[in-house]
C-alpha cells in the first residue's frame, strides 16, 4: 500500500507536531503535567495525538478522516494565532518568559538564542502549513474518489 499526498503530508505534520511539543516541554513554564505539576492547557493538547491516529487509520472513510484533520488544523493554528504566538515563542527563547512573582523563566537549556526561537517560531508555521495541505489533500482525494483505495 503506498501513502497518498494526504498522508504524507499528515505524518510530517506529526513529526512536526512531536518537536513542537519538545520545544513546549523545554519553555518549562509553556508545558504542564506530566513534566510539571500542573495540568494546563499543555496537558490537553496531548489529546492531539489519539486524533493523528483517527485521521492516519481513517483511509476508508474519508469524511472521518478530513474531519480529524480540519479538528488538527483548527486546534493548532487557533492557539497559535490567539494563546501563544510564534513570536511569544521566539521571546521565550531569545529574551525569556516573565513570569509573575518569579522573574524572567529561561528555557530549561537556560539559554538565550535568538536561532531557537526563530527554530520554534518556523516549526509553529510550518505545522498549521502542513495540517493544512494534508487538510487539503484529504478533501482533494475525497473528491477524486482516491480515499478507499
Amino acid at each position: 500500500m503506498t501513502w497518498t499526498r494526504g498522508e504524507k503530508y499528515l505524518a510530517i505534520s506529526f513529526a512536526i507536531g512531536v518537536c513542537h511539543h519538545i520545544d513546549h516541554v523545554l519553555r518549562y513554564d509553556h508545558s504542564g503535567w506530566p513534566f510539571r505539576p500542573e495540568v494546563t492547557p499543555f496537558t490537553y493538547s496531548f489529546l492531539v495525538y489519539p486524533i493523528f491516529l483517527v485521521a492516519a487509520l481513517s483511509r476508508r472513510y474519508p469524511l472521518v478522516r478530513i474531519t480529524a484533520t480540519a479538528l488538527l488544523f483548527a486546534f493548532t493554528t487557533f492557539s497559535h494565532v490567539y494563546f501563544e504566538t510564534p513570536f511569544d515563542q521566539y521571546r521565550t527563547w531569545a529574551e525569556g518568559s516573565p513570569v509573575p512573582l518569579r522573574g524572567i523563566q529561561h528555557t530549561l537549556l537556560n539559554t538565550e538564542s535568538r536561532t531557537a526561537g526563530i527554530l520554534a517560531a518556523t516549526i509553529t508555521v510550518l505545522l498549521s502549513l502542513f495540517l493544512g495541505l494534508a487538510l487539503w489533500q484529504f478533501i482533494l482525494e475525497w473528491r477524486r474518489g482516491e480515499a478507499a483505495k
